[in-house]
């Protein structure tokens, strides 16, 4: 059981969790994923699934994404997206 914090729950006190990190892609000429920069370049293997989101459409901000589920050189299953409003890529968090 969780003990209760003593404290009340506030909006300011909430903090996001999950949030998608910035990252650099490399695409080929059709905009499909090919590389991870970072620290090290690595090589995008495979591209499992591919599917798109829009939503928010009467904001100011709509969302717009491109997903990836892709698998690096290393084995490793990673999800990316571009942001197609700020033509931007993300690592997706789990």
């Amino acid at each position: 059981m969780v003990t209760a914090a003593g404290t009340a729950l506030r909006p300011d006190t909430l903090q996001p969790v999950n949030l998608p990190q910035g990252v650099e892609i490399e695409e080929d000429t059709a905009g499909l994923p090919l590389v991870l920069k970072g620290k090290r370049r690595q090589k995008i293997t495979a591209v499992n699934d591919c599917w798109r989101l829009d939503d928010e459409w009467w904001r100011r901000e709509p969302v717009s994404r491109l997903y990836y589920a892709v698998v690096l050189a290393s084995g490793q299953n990673l999800v990316v997206f571009k942001d197609l409003v700020k033509n931007t890529w993300y690592r997706q968090t789990l």
